[in-house]
């Protein structure tokens, strides 16, 4: 098959652009619209799922027409965030909402997760349309951001200012909603949360007071926090109500934004899931200036190594002398590969590959397979490991 010609006019793709507004700033390139160079420059209908799961032949001629890597492409839909943002494309995976956000626990201790079908992390109910007045500034160049597409940042990294909601295709025509083209400063509690989400998006990790953390953790941390400020006080002990309660008030925003019943963050309408994240953005704040009581096993990621100052009365020489207790040491690491496999297929694989170490039967492989379920792994991170 004789390849695609090159396109000589191609603006390159934006750190964190959806695929749809980059092919938006291509087709102005040549007077078209997007859905015009798809179907006849490229032989392609579908608009809807560009921004999702866009098919591989699209992706292989994209990259012979501009020279854009494959994979740099399908990071710029959510397919290509697969399983760091979130575990799947597929909303029928059963318990998913368990796997993701009842794993960990910040505000309140282990919860008892809920059930609920049909659900995807992050993937709004309705349409979420915001970006930042100020990156959009520049009318011959904009670009609209994968994450704007979802209610995960509230804030601009790069700016520091709210997002905020417009209407129109930017490039042709840009409505900003009310007096929203005026860029608002966003307090530090918030551009701190997003500036972490926006490394975690960008890098693959985030740098927390405690230590470094893989970005699927992080995008799961998150969601457990949205959830447990969304937690009706009746299901919560004494001591975790009254943080919660603590939040709520701190950030001004009525308990669980106004919900007097528990629904999943994705479908509760856009204003209330803004609420939402400036209470969890709020909260991690108080967590790491030690305003809150830790309830939560995750918790003190968000807080410094302590530095007591304490010596047991013993020289510099002397201390270095005392033991370290292996074992302890061992089961913390331990916990943490197995906190981490939960989310990255990688560190799974890598985990069990050191479990199966001289299991060579199927029967206890497949009881290995069924303990890593137990602990929260999914099945389909080790579907590809042969011993």
């Amino acid at each position: 098959m004789t390849p695609a010609p090159r396109w000589p006019l191609h603006p390159a793709p934006k750190e964190g652009e959806a695929l749809s507004s980059w092919l938006n700033r291509v087709a102005s390139c040549y007077q078209m619209d997007v859905h015009e160079l798809l179907v006849h420059d490229l032989g392609h209908c579908q608009l809807d799922e560009l921004d999702t799961a866009p098919p591989p032949s699209l992706l292989t001629v994209l990259a012979q027409r501009s020279g854009v890597e494959f994979e740099r492409l399908r990071s710029m839909s959510l397919a290509g965030w697969v399983p760091w943002l979130l575990d799947s494309l597929d909303d029928s995976v059963p318990a998913a909402l368990e796997t993701y956000a009842f794993q960990c626990s910040v505000l309140l201790p282990k919860r008892k997760a809920r059930s609920i079908t049909r659900w995807r992390a992050w993937l709004p109910s309705q349409p979420t349309r915001r970006a930042c007045p100020l990156c959009l500034h520049d009318t011959a160049n904009q670009a609209l951001l994968l994450v704007w597409q979802l209610p995960l940042m509230l804030s601009c990294p790069q700016h520091g200012c709210w997002l905020a909601s417009y209407w129109g295709l930017p490039g042709r025509y840009l409505q900003w909603e009310k007096d929203d083209a005026a860029p608002h400063p966003a307090n530090e509690a918030i551009a701190c949360m997003d500036r972490r989400t926006w490394q975690a998006l960008t890098t693959g990790f985030v740098e927390l007071p405690r230590r470094r953390i893989h970005a699927g953790l992080w995008f799961r941390l998150l969601r457990t926090l949205l959830d447990e400020l969304n937690t009706p006080l009746s299901h919560c002990c004494s001591g975790s109500a009254s943080s919660i309660r603590q939040v709520w008030e701190h950030c001004g925003h009525p308990l669980r934004a106004g919900q007097s019943l528990w629904r999943p963050f994705e479908i509760l309408a856009p204003a209330v899931q803004l609420q939402m994240l400036e209470a969890a953005a709020t909260a991690i704040d108080l967590i790491e200036s030690k305003v809150l009581s830790l309830h939560g096993e995750q918790a003190t990621l968000f807080l410094s190594e302590p530095n007591t100052g304490f010596t047991n009365g013993l020289t510099t020489a002397e201390r270095e002398k005392e033991p370290v207790n292996h074992w302890q040491e061992a089961v913390k690491a331990l916990n943490e590969a197995v906190a981490e496999a939960r989310h990255n297929p990688e560190r799974a694989r890598s985990l069990f590959a050191l479990f199966a170490f001289g299991r060579r039967d199927p029967e206890s492989l497949e009881r290995l397979r069924v303990m890593f379920a137990k602990e929260g792994i999914p099945p389909e991170f080790l579907s590809h490991y042969i011993p």
